[in-house]
């Protein structure tokens, strides 16, 4: 049990910071140019795609219909919700 715990934090960890370059790379590239923001390290990066999971996490539906018939329901609500708020701040 804790090994397999340890081997999916070890991957979790080097997946992560294998998907941060490209993002670190881009950040390097345009955000010190166009908004005067300092560069990042690798590390830097994995935490900001952490917070960035944190704050807009996905779901993942492997085919289950039910499911995704929800998370439709749940885009339609969402959708509804924001037309009705930029509708009454345009008043």
């Amino acid at each position: 049990m804790f090994v397999t715990m340890l081997v999916a934090v070890t991957t979790f960890v080097f997946v992560g910071l294998i998907a941060s370059i490209p993002m670190c790379l881009l950040w390097n590239w345009l955000m010190p140019d166009i908004f005067d923001l300092p560069t990042i390290n690798v590390i830097q990066a994995f935490g900001l795609q952490l917070l960035l999971t944190l704050l807009y996490p996905r779901s993942f539906n492997v085919g289950r219909k039910e499911d995704k018939k929800i998370d439709k329901n749940l885009d339609e609500k969402l959708e509804e919700v924001l037309v009705n708020m930029t509708t009454h701040f345009r008043a």
